[in-house]
């Protein structure tokens, strides 16, 4: 945990009583302990789940023989997730809690659309365990966080379209390759998205029949994604204090989400005739997903009676939190491709930690040799 926290542990070894900072570690620790499961539960349901949707929407059907073949796609995927009574709001049961941290009853998750609350963290006197008060004013020494509104979609989704593009590489045999940059505005802030990957998928079936053109073909998918989601807040909504002691005026933080996904699915195909194709897949997904905060933190001090005891009244300190995550899953689902020749629309349909749902559009740009 950074030293901003510190910070007040100084002011009250003074105000109240010759101790060390080393008296209050414990409560410094709380708070970091507090913010990881904040951010942790805040962004559960958007974070992990977009990384899962990401490496979603890979072809299936038959894979073109020859090398060189060339085709173009746009994929749209994205996560669905019902908004219900059990993932409405943070349980406190996922938030970290102690002595001098209370958070408000309902806490919002990210897709709901709740104001965002307060966390209160009190500085207790640690030969006591009670919270310290300024004794001018008989208030308790405290601060406030202000909590991240949520969106307010009642529906967890998390929408995107990436370009692709897929090569023959002969002996049914074909690399993809997928890039995305893109950037939303959301009324309560802005949200930057970087992805990119790729995938191979081979047709195993063929090594087992001696049909050229068989209607049933086998294939293994293994891919890869990594992205980054950070969600940048307007204004001062986002780590800030609201008290009369302290001012975090100038704080600039982003919240960001790292994933990397990886993935092994088989397809079983099946060609109805020259215009429909259907397919089931199954296989596993793993995931890791690093959480953070990156910026600065300013914090002041603004009562007067605190600024007397302390040498210095403002300060900056970055990177706050950090959080890692690894899962893997299990995948299934089945899909529906329909078209001939230049172009080909495909309908897909995953379970992957959530309800994944696909649509892409491909167009054939070179036939290869």
């Amino acid at each position: 945990m950074k030293c901003s926290w510190l910070l007040l542990v100084l002011l009250i070894s003074n105000v109240v009583q010759a101790q060390t900072l080393q008296d209050y570690e414990m409560q410094v620790r709380d708070i970091e302990r507090f913010g990881n499961s904040y951010f942790a539960a805040y962004t559960n349901l958007f974070s992990s789940n977009f990384g899962f949707s990401l490496n979603q929407g890979w072809q299936g059907g038959a894979i073109p023989k020859q090398a060189g073949h060339l085709s173009f796609s746009l994929v749209g995927s994205t996560a669905i997730i019902p908004i219900n009574d059990g993932n409405r709001y943070i349980r406190m049961d996922q938030l970290y809690q102690s002595a001098n941290i209370i958070a408000a009853p309902l806490t919002p998750g990210m897709f709901t659309d709740a104001k965002g609350g307060a966390i209160s963290v009190f500085l207790l006197d640690p030969a006591t365990n009670n919270r310290l008060v300024n004794p001018v004013t008989g208030d308790y020494l405290s601060a406030n966080f202000n909590m991240i509104d949520g969106i307010g979609t009642g529906v967890g989704v998390t929408p995107f379209v990436m370009p692709q593009l897929s090569v023959g590489l002969g002996k049914s045999t074909e690399l993809s390759l997928r890039v995305m940059p893109f950037a939303i505005g959301l009324n309560e802030g802005k949200v930057d998205v970087s992805a990119w990957g790729g995938a191979i998928r081979h047709n195993i079936s063929q090594w087992f029949t001696d049909d050229e053109d068989p209607n049933f073909t086998v294939n293994l998918l293994l891919s890869y994604m990594r992205n980054k989601t950070s969600f940048t807040p307007n204004g001062e909504r986002f780590l800030t204090f609201n008290n009369d002691y302290f001012s975090t005026a100038g704080t600039s933080l982003e919240l960001s989400h790292h994933t990397k996904t990886q993935q092994a699915l088989a397809f079983f195909n099946y060609r109805v005739n020259s215009f429909v194709e259907i397919y089931g897949h199954g296989g596993v997904v793993h995931q890791t997903s690093d959480l953070g905060t990156n910026g600065v933190f300013k914090l002041k001090i603004n009562d007067a009676y605190v600024r007397d005891v302390v040498e210095e009244t403002g300060y900056e300190y970055r990177d706050l939190f950090k959080s890692s995550i690894n899962e893997t899953v299990a995948a299934g689902g089945f899909g529906l491709l329909l078209g001939s020749g230049f172009v080909k629309a495909e309908v897909q349909y995953t379970y992957a930690n959530t309800h994944i749902a696909s649509l892409a559009l491909r167009a054939t740009l070179l036939k290869g040799d």
